[in-house]
């Protein structure tokens, strides 16, 4: 069977702001396994996963027109999921079973409440750790994230193998990773999503 194409992901967007339906479908079937993974791996229960993933996408659908174009989809879907998934944990923080299964993922000397960074910060961290990329390995990055590139496509444009690019791309988030490696829950949903 043909591998269907993977459609630009700024055209979705733009499709998606223009209410067209079936972009925001494509867009759910690209993220909501990976969204779903990291919230069951926070919240250990799969209707509160399952609820995440269903009101974020809620969320964009709602908020389809004020996405800003000139920024990637993953940042924005990114800001929604992380902020409803620290309120989810706030409320099962209320829970005494939860607050002992949570702290086998985190350090005793870690503050949670710390862990709450704002998104804005988190991409200005993004952004500078990937300023310190070698120049390649930073358009590949850029290609790839914020164009919504497939690794095929910037093969072609640049005239390598999509082997390579995939190299690039897991040395440029082991690199980012490494950057953000205070930041645990944000490191964690930043790798579901845009690993």
């Amino acid at each position: 069977m043909a591998e269907i194409p993977e459609i630009n992901e700024k055209t979705l967007v733009a499709k998606l702001k223009n209410d067209q339906a079936d972009a925001f479908d494509l867009l759910f079937h690209k993220y909501s396994d990976k969204l779903f993974r990291f919230a069951f791996s926070l919240l250990k229960n799969e209707e509160d996963a399952n609820e995440i993933v269903q009101e974020t996408f809620f969320r964009i659908w709602e908020k389809r027109n004020n996405i800003d174009s000139s920024k990637s989809f993953k940042s924005f879907l990114f800001s929604v999921s992380y902020h409803l998934i620290i309120d989810q944990l706030r409320e099962r923080l209320k829970d005494q079973e939860f607050r002992n299964s949570l702290q086998k993922h985190f350090s005793e000397q870690t503050n949670f409440q710390q862990n709450q960074i704002d998104y804005i910060t988190l991409e200005t961290e993004i952004n500078t750790a990937v300023d310190e990329l070698p120049e390649k390995r930073k358009q590949i990055y850029r290609l790839s994230r914020d164009k919504g590139f497939t690794h095929k496509e910037i093969a072609g444009q640049l005239g390598i193998t999509p082997k390579t690019v995939e190299n690039q791309i897991n040395l440029a988030l082991k690199h980012i990773k490494t950057r953000l490696g205070k930041d645990f829950l944000a490191v964690l949903l930043f790798l579901s999503l845009f690993g």
